[in-house]
């Protein structure tokens, strides 16, 4: 059911639409369901932006609501241990008042049989503490096993929130969290690139979407080389990237980004099937440095028109924004 669906939209074959279609096409997410049905009245094609979109409003926020879920069912169990740890404490205290009483009735000059009384007392005592510290070490065992599988699959789940399942890059939501997380201290003198497969829609007409999915993933690969650890890389929409450089300045950003411009352009991606070259890809790339006070959405509204000055210019090159008018205090 859902390979067909897939087929009859525009957007690629990769994890994130299938997610998307299966959890349409199996009816397990009514709200999906009745957005694309929705969408589906005002065009009868979905593209990848389309996608993307129901994803982040209705599928991924699933994955945020299964994170929050587990971290309620760590705490309970948190809790649980810890009711289990102060009943074997308080088990252990009485213990030791019992010695210290035994300690004091052994000092008196008290006859044999009352010795054997206190010994067998003893003896029952350091049993009856003895089941209990090995429940409790059990209760600690099992919750330790289950701690761990939950937390695995809490980091599981928000990796899925905030990466993109083509690329392993960043999604859109998760290159803003980074945004904001950088931007605590400040973004002034940070800059931001942004990045535009040129004539994607025509690679993808041409040579269909499972080759436009290979070059959507080479371009990945080409940012991964020449960004390395200098900032967060995001894929923020079908066949648009960004890069946020903390740690560089101004000339070392334009000359990454006509590094990165190059390395796309010499590039080679081939056919599967023919081994064929499809010639030469390119991008176009915008960028913008972040000024004193200036916020991140107009920070990324400055980058954005110089990206799109490169592609009115003729695409395959590298445009640096204008100055910020007006920072926003």
């Amino acid at each position: 059911m859902v390979l067909p669906l897939m087929a009859r939209h525009s957007a690629g074959f990769h994890p994130l639409s299938y997610s998307v279609w299966y959890e349409y096409a199996s009816g397990v997410n009514p709200a999906l369901r009745a957005a694309i049905d929705a969408r589906l009245l005002q065009t009868p094609v979905l593209g990848d932006r389309d996608v993307e979109l129901l994803f982040d409003a209705h599928v991924a926020m699933r994955d945020i609501d299964s994170s929050a879920r587990m971290r309620v069912e760590i705490a309970r169990m948190i809790d649980h241990v810890d009711g289990v740890a102060v009943e074997a404490g308080e088990d252990v205290q009485q213990y030791g008042n019992e010695l210290a009483r035994y300690r004091e009735r052994l000092r008196d000059d008290i006859p044999r049989e009352s010795v054997d009384q206190v010994v067998e007392s003893l003896i029952g005592d350091t049993d009856r503490v003895r089941v209990k510290t090995g429940i409790y070490h059990e209760h600690l065992k099992k919750s330790s096993q289950e701690v761990e599988r939950l937390r695995g699959e809490l980091e599981l789940v928000q990796g899925l929130a905030l990466s993109d399942p083509l690329t392993g890059l960043l999604n859109r939501r998760g290159f803003d969290y980074q945004m904001q997380r950088i931007g605590h201290g400040s973004l002034a003198g940070c800059t931001l690139l942004i990045l535009d497969i040129d004539h994607f829609k025509a690679i993808n007409d041409a040579h269909g979407h499972l080759l436009g999915d290979k070059v959507i993933v080479a371009v990945a690969n080409v940012l991964r080389g020449c960004v390395g650890e200098r900032g967060p890389i995001a894929r923020i929409g079908g066949e648009e990237f960004a890069v946020l450089l903390s740690h560089t300045s101004s000339v070392g950003a334009v000359e990454l980004a006509e590094r990165i411009r190059g390395a796309v352009e010499q590039g080679k991606i081939r056919r599967n099937d023919s081994d064929e070259s499809i010639g030469s890809v390119t991008v176009s790339l915008g960028l913008a440095t972040c000024a004193d006070n200036e916020q991140f959405e107009a920070l990324i509204a400055r980058a954005d028109r110089a990206l799109y000055q490169s592609k009115a210019a003729g695409r395959n090159r590298v445009t640096i924004a204008e100055r910020a008018s007006s920072a926003v205090a």
